[in-house]
């Protein structure tokens, strides 16, 4: 712990501004507010389903977000150096993969399951969507490294065993419990975990004449396997991949960025997400590894799963 502590005070030094800090909370707090209020993502978005354009939306919707930030920061700081053309060219393709990850599914799902019985559709179609990532973000970060920073020490964008320092982990891990336990007595959080319970699995286990403890586990273990996909764009590339153009000035853009995702979900989750997102950056910036990350953004959601089954 007092390697992460040590981090946070590095980062706040000589960079904590209030007026940027308080711009910054303000236009997240005006993003969630406009969503949560017209509905934008799940009204709006969610309507072009399987069309194209929703991939410009998407684009268009994080892009707001990221860039409205970085443009606070621009005016607090006019020698921050956002404008170089490597970093337009390398923002740009993570968010265009974040867009095409958040839209592309259908066609997929059309490709790999179509023609499934009905009674497993659904399953399968939620269990495929937690696992395709691995080709729309994975893969195609991948690409990206090999163009711009396969020379660089931090392996595949943070994937790499060295500095995990796993037992800090633990312990960030272990503070969080309780409070995911009793955010489970929220009405909205309740409504919308377990997942699982939107994925069908009673009707797939059935045709297969199976436990349902065998379709739990499947679909538990898809579902917590896209964070690892999750981690390597949003702290892998969107903070260690960035960092030598923006210094740390990657962290803030990132967690509004990583806000966005979360609409359509309790709006409880998405503001922690702003902090979550915030802290565990700050130590990717640092660590140059987000298996730590990927730990405890895994160890979270697989709480929040435990705990909502528990409350059913």
């Amino acid at each position: 712990m007092r390697k992460f502590i040590g981090y946070f005070k590095d980062f706040h030094a000589g960079y904590f501004q209030k007026s940027l800090y308080l711009f910054t909370a303000l236009f997240i707090a005006f993003l969630i507010v406009i969503n949560y209020t017209f509905d934008i993502e799940d009204s709006f978005i969610d309507s072009f389903y399987g069309e194209p354009v929703r991939i410009l939306l998407f684009l268009l919707y994080h892009g707001i977000a990221y860039y409205g930030v970085l443009l606070i920061i621009y005016l607090h700081d006019k020698d921050s150096g956002v404008f170089s053309r490597k970093f337009w060219v390398k923002s740009l393709l993570g968010l265009l993969i974040l867009s095409v990850d958040r839209s592309v599914f259908p066609y997929v799902a059309k490709i790999l399951i179509d023609g499934v019985d009905p009674m497993t559709y659904r399953f399968y179609f939620k269990t495929l969507f937690n696992l395709y990532g691995v080709i729309t973000i994975v893969f195609a970060l991948f690409i990206v490294w090999l163009i711009y920073d396969r020379a660089e020490k931090d392996g595949f964008y943070g994937l790499r065993f060295s500095s995990v320092g796993i037992k800090a982990y633990l312990v960030l891990l272990l503070i969080m419990i309780p409070i995911l336990y009793f955010s489970t007595y929220m009405p909205d959080i309740l409504d919308y975990y377990p997942t699982y319970k939107r994925a069908g699995g009673v009707r797939f286990s059935t045709f297969y004449d199976i436990s349902e403890n065998w379709a739990k586990l499947i679909y538990e273990s898809a579902y917590l396997f896209d964070f690892v996909n999750t981690e390597i764009l949003f702290r892998g590339f969107l903070v260690i991949g960035l960092s030598k153009l923006l210094g740390k000035n990657v962290v803030l853009p990132m967690a509004a960025t990583y806000a966005v995702l979360h609409f359509g979900k309790p709006i409880g989750e998405t503001v922690s997400s702003v902090f979550g997102g915030y802290i565990l950056g700050i130590i990717a910036l640092y660590s140059r590894n987000i298996w730590g990350g990927i730990f405890i953004h895994g160890g979270i959601a697989f709480f929040m799963e435990v705990f909502a089954f528990w409350r059913q």
